[in-house]
């Protein structure tokens, strides 16, 4: 038998993390003077996108999204894989993997998050006017598969709609077989 309660108070205050998850968002967006590369820089701004992903994964989990965010859909591009597979020496992905024959692809916000926080590797870049234009990543999971290339404009987005999506209603019924609470939004 499944039970049903929708009078539970919310555990987790969403608040503070939407706090954080909006300061990302600013500190992502194009500036007029953007500082000159360092590997310090790369390496923090690489932390922060994924630490960013992981927050807007953990609200999700929680519960504490629309379903609005369940059904958006990151432009993404993906490349195929084409290297030997015991090589993955990740400085190579031009060996690795077809950059030239990228295609556009549609991905929810949890594979998304998942590409990064499950990451075996993540390359940031720049663009002309030295900007972060976005990342190079894959998962564990997709590695000997597709290499990732994820518009940083994406993730901004991901990251606004998290701010700005809270659920209408949330319920939560306990499923005896899973031993857990099932959380439903709309």
């Amino acid at each position: 038998m499944i039970q049903e309660r929708s009078d539970l108070k919310m555990v987790i205050e969403s608040r503070y993390w939407r706090e954080d998850i909006a300061r990302y968002a600013r500190m992502f967006r194009p500036q007029k003077k953007p500082p000159r590369w360092s590997e310090r820089l790369v390496v923090n701004f690489e932390k922060d996108v994924t630490l960013s992903l992981f927050m807007v994964r953990r609200l999700a989990e929680a519960g504490r999204f629309s379903s609005a965010m369940k059904l958006h859909k990151a432009r993404i591009f993906r490349c195929a894989f084409h290297g030997e597979p015991h090589r993955l020496i990740y400085k190579d992905i031009e060996e690795l993997y077809r950059l030239e024959n990228e295609e556009l692809v549609s991905k929810g916000v949890a594979f998304v998050c998942n590409q990064f926080i499950h990451a075996d590797f993540t390359y940031a870049y720049r663009g002309d006017d030295r900007n972060w234009e976005g990342l190079y990543t894959s998962s564990d999971f997709e590695k000997r598969k597709f290499l990732y290339k994820v518009p940083l404009s994406e993730i901004v987005k991901i990251l606004e709609l998290a701010v700005a999506d809270y659920p209408n209603s949330v319920s939560w019924r306990y499923d005896p077989q899973k031993e857990d609470w099932i959380v439903a939004t709309s």
